[in-house]
């Protein structure tokens, strides 16, 4: 009995599964350390394992150099493609933490910050709790079939052992990244606006009576007020997460355009 070792798809599938590795790494809910890295690592090998004969039957012959400064490069190209496609995809949840941190401002709990030993950071519990919301969505809308999809597209735009322009992909990232505090704002708007309207009667009221203690009232009525207005205003984040994961697949379609 004979085996024959195909050393062009062992060299792909490598240099996908690192790429997918770093792309494991950053996605949400796995980006946790409570989650092992070999798991990680283990789904980053199912999924270059399973693209890895259709990619490497796109790659011309002789195109794949088994000598270790080739391998050297290629593992940091991998390593390059992955950050670029983790970071996209993190955009609509880095704008949702960016919302609930102006809305629990606002609120005034920017001082009860609670420490994430999941994260290793101090974290906003209005923007944890918009985020465990965008990640409930992301997965019960099927938005996660864009992930599987921005895999293979990757795979076309930026092959293994190739090159690609990582720096007109960082510049389409950065460009796509200016468009979070836009989203971000108009997300906690509904939250900002409402209060910031509770602050104006306030100070009407603290004029007309002096002898109120504006900190003392108003504190307990601005928190009230945003927690109301935050339960009600979640029809409207709800749409406006769909919305971003609707164009999630355009935004990496333009970045993974740019390092051609």
């Amino acid at each position: 009995m004979s085996f024959e070792l195909d050393v062009t798809l062992l060299a792909v599938t490598a240099a996908l599964a690192v790429r997918f590795a770093v792309l494991a790494a950053t996605l949400p809910l796995l980006e946790l350390r409570s989650v092992p890295a070999l798991w990680r690592f283990g789904l980053a090998g199912c999924f270059a394992a399973t693209l890895a004969p259709a990619v490497a039957r796109t790659l011309g012959p002789g195109a794949v150099d088994l000598s270790w400064p080739v391998l050297a490069v290629e593992a940091a190209r991998s390593l390059v493609a992955g950050a670029l496609i983790g970071l996209t995809l993190n955009l609509v949840f880095v704008t949702v933490r960016y919302a609930g941190e102006v809305a629990g401002m606002q609120i005034g709990f920017a001082i009860v910050n609670a420490f994430d030993p999941m994260s290793n950071s101090q974290i906003s519990i209005v923007g944890q709790f918009y985020y465990l919301l965008a990640v409930l969505l992301f997965f019960t809308t099927g938005a996660h079939h864009v992930l599987v999809g921005a895999m293979y597209q990757s795979c076309l735009a930026m092959p293994p052992f190739s090159g690609f322009n990582g720096a007109g992909g960082a510049w389409q990232l950065l460009r796509e990244f200016s468009g979070v505090f836009n989203a971000g704002l108009r997300i906690a708007a509904p939250v900002a606006v409402v209060l910031l309207l509770v602050s104006s009667a306030m100070g009407v009221i603290v004029k007309t009576a002096p002898q109120i203690n504006v900190l003392v009232v108003g504190f307990p009525i601005k928190i009230a007020v945003g927690l109301v207005t935050m339960g009600v205003s979640l029809v409207f984040f709800r749409d406006a997460t769909l919305g971003m994961f609707a164009g999630l697949e355009d935004q990496l379609s333009r970045v993974l355009s740019a390092t051609r």
